[in-house]
């Protein structure tokens, strides 16, 4: 056995050289993973929301930097932060990481600790980051803890951008707050907006000064991109050449003038957007709707506003839509936000007053559904029964609520739902007798916006009232009677669709085009003074009536004489008439301006029942950026974890069926099939178990059996 020892021996050094080679190699590969890891990194998104991945709008915005992009984070250590902070740290580290990672060197984050470094504190207050002052206590002391977490943005060493206090909630929340700021600081100039408005009059404390629609337009996220600026000119003074983009609130009393000014933007290529309204109706003490006198054309005028449209291709009627199906008039949260549209005070099993959607036909919203599906619906005859032939009729005619894919409806058709529409009216475009659209020639368009095939349309009503006065009960009485009467005209009245936005574009004719340009009020008023001043002689130094022309008299005739040059200098100097366009225009017609009031958007009603315009901020924002055709943001807009509760798609019906009843038949139902998904189961299981022990049973007497 000696001999083969020294072989022994070489084989186990052998053994060992192997196996530190092996280790050598394994160590090897795993830096090498290690590198490539922290050179090139890998997310794999598995949930069905991409919850945890950035959206197309923030990597589109990162690909854009021409110049490197700096954040400051002045944050905190982690470990010192209370637990219930701790979570949105993480969703802001994994956020910024992923920035670094998409910039690929253009976005660089820098660190920052105010707490270790009085300089560092310093100079977060002086840029205007918040610190988080957290209070602790015990039963022998009250302290303050001051944390931060808040970041400065940096672009090309001049424009910065700070969000004092940067604590998101989830990576959705974190690219909400983030993306739009780096939208905002790589912005070289906001886009410009022209608007005209006319303020709504109000009732009760509001005053007489009426409400405008300065709300959507001061918001924040609004502001800092775009700039606004007033150009109703009484004197009807042609848009500045730098305004591409009008805006239209509710107008009425529009002179010639006015109208000639609107026109001529057009004709130039400009973008028009029209929120038009019927009627005005105050809302006053307890939801009293009362009707204002409201004109749309100023006396005198010649050529109407509706006919004005209409030769740009525009169906626009001054008349109330009324949606009578039942699942258009309800708030998106019954129980969160009854108010978005209108509640009723009633008394519940406790005897204690609570607010209750009310369902109100001029007050709903367009929805995502394919109507032509459901024409079955609407083609019952007094006895329940389909008529096929009118079924088939309607799969024919009716159209989808959204049917546009511009990116202003993307978010809106993952809700089902538009905004909110308050008295809207019908905005639809030019057709001939038999529905075919009637555009010039040159000129294309589209509804973007419809109402359910169960719609009334009817000239404004004096009281739209629903719910009365007096005591709760009163007022329940006057509601039921209200919806009553509204029922009855609606079964009583053909089934329709009425569109709610309509868009044109291209090469339009002026209204004006063979017609004297509309003269300017003060041109009218100095033309009449110095009419009136020729017709008084000069060597007149008496008047048979009134005696010598006074001091002043003689100054007023002067300077009529001298006002009517200053405004035939003026015309001469304006534009020369434009009978079509020079390029391509756009124009927006949404049948509705109420729900971009001020008062709906602050939601002044919202405490007493309603209205509250609860998606008009979205609309409005992701309205602007359409318009602008800036789509920068649009697949942050449009981003949202998917509501995914089970949710039961009821009949659709019309105002006959009650919707407090048919909300307790769904509060049944979803009770019975929490109760199915708990039970169903648990029996289940329990049958297989108790036939898996029966078969067992069986087998084994089998077997004893046999063995006797």
């Amino acid at each position: 056995m000696l001999p083969h020892a020294p072989r022994d021996r070489a084989q186990e050094r052998g053994a060992a050289l192997a196996v530190l080679l092996h280790v050598i190699l394994l160590l090897a590969v795993i830096g090498q993973l290690v590198y490539l890891a922290s050179r090139y990194r890998v997310r794999v998104d598995l949930t069905t929301d991409k919850l945890w991945s950035s959206t197309a709008s923030t990597r589109d915005l990162i690909e854009k930097l021409d110049e490197g992009l700096v954040i400051q984070a002045f944050f905190s250590p982690k470990e010192k932060l209370p637990v219930t902070y701790r979570t949105t740290r993480a969703w802001a580290d994994n956020f910024l990481d992923e920035l670094v990672q998409l910039g690929k060197g253009k976005v660089v984050l820098q660190r920052l600790d105010p707490n270790a470094d009085k300089d560092t504190a310093d100079m977060a207050k002086r840029v205007g980051i918040k610190p988080l002052e957290l209070k602790s206590s015990s039963s022998t002391s009250l302290s303050v803890d001051v944390h931060w977490q808040g970041l400065r943005l940096r672009y090309g060493g001049q424009k910065q951008k700070v969000v004092p206090q940067f604590t998101p909630g989830s990576s959705l929340v974190a690219e909400a707050l983030l993306t739009p700021a780096i939208k905002e600081v790589i912005t070289e100039q906001k886009r410009k907006f022209g608007y005209m408005e006319w303020p709504a009059m109000t009732q009760g404390p509001q005053g007489a000064q009426g409400i405008g629609w300065n709300m959507v337009r001061s918001t924040e996220g609004v502001a800092k991109r775009y700039e606004f600026q007033n150009l109703k000119d009484e004197d009807g003074a042609l848009l500045p050449p730098d305004i591409d983009t009008l805006l239209l609130f509710r107008p009425k009393d529009l002179t010639d003038r006015q109208k000639y000014v609107i026109d001529q933007f057009v004709m130039q290529g400009g973008t028009l957007v029209v929120f038009a309204d019927a009627a005005e109706y105050a809302i006053g003490p307890q939801r009293t709707f009362m009707k204002v006198p409201m004109q749309i054309d100023a006396a005198g005028s010649q050529l109407p506003f509706v006919s004005q449209l209409a030769t740009y291709g525009l169906d626009w009627r001054p008349k109330l839509v009324a949606d009578m199906l039942a699942n258009t008039q309800q708030p998106r949260d019954q129980f969160r936000a009854p108010f978005e549209y209108l509640c009723l005070a009633q008394q519940n099993a406790f005897g204690q007053l609570q607010n209750v959607p009310a369902p109100y036909g001029w007050f709903f919203h367009a929805m995502a559904q394919p109507w032509a599906t459901h024409a079955d619906l609407f083609a019952r005859n007094d006895k329940g029964e389909v008529d096929q032939a009118v079924a088939a009729e309607y799969r024919k005619r009716f159209v989808p609520g959204m049917p546009s894919d511009a990116f202003l409806f993307s978010a809106f058709k993952q809700l089902g739902r538009g905004p909110g529409f308050y008295w809207p009216t019908w905005a639809g475009l030019r057709e001939k007798a038999d529905g075919v659209p009637d555009l010039p020639a040159g000129v294309r368009g589209s509804v973007m916006l419809w109402s359910s095939p169960a719609a009334l349309v009817e000239d404004p009503p004096q009281m739209v009232n629903p719910l009365g006065f007096g005591t709760a009960s009163q007022r329940k009485d006057a509601y039921d009677k209200f919806s009553k009467q509204m029922a009855e005209r609606y079964q009583s009245a053909p089934r329709l669709q009425a569109p709610l936005m309509a868009e044109v574009q291209g090469e339009f004719v002026s209204c004006f085009a063979g017609k004297e340009r509309p003269k300017r009020p003060s041109q009218i008023k100095e033309e009449e003074a110095k009419k009136a001043a020729a017709e008084t002689p000069k060597d007149a130094p008496l008047n048979p009536d009134t005696g010598p022309l006074s001091p002043e008299a003689q100054q007023q005739v002067e300077r009529a004489k001298g006002g009517a040059k200053d405004a035939a200098k003026a015309v001469v100097a304006e534009a020369d008439m434009l009978a079509k366009s020079v390029k391509p225009g756009r124009i927006v017609l949404i049948g509705d301006a109420d729900f971009l009031r001020d008062d709906f958007v602050r939601g002044d009603y919202a405490q007493g029942g309603g209205p509250y315009s609860l998606f008009a901020g979205p609309f409005w924002s992701q309205l602007l950026d359409w318009i602008a055709e800036d789509q920068d943001l649009v697949a942050l807009q449009t981003r949202g974890v998917t509501d995914r509760t089970l949710r039961f798609a009821d009949e659709l019906d019309g105002p006959k069926q009650d919707p407090r009843l048919a909300e307790q038949r769904l509060r049944s139902k979803t009770t019975l099939l929490r109760l199915a998904n708990v039970l169903v189961p648990s029996v289940l299981l329990a049958l297989f178990g108790l036939s898996v022990l029966l078969v067992r049973r069986g087998q084994k007497r089998s077997f004893l059996a046999a063995q006797n």
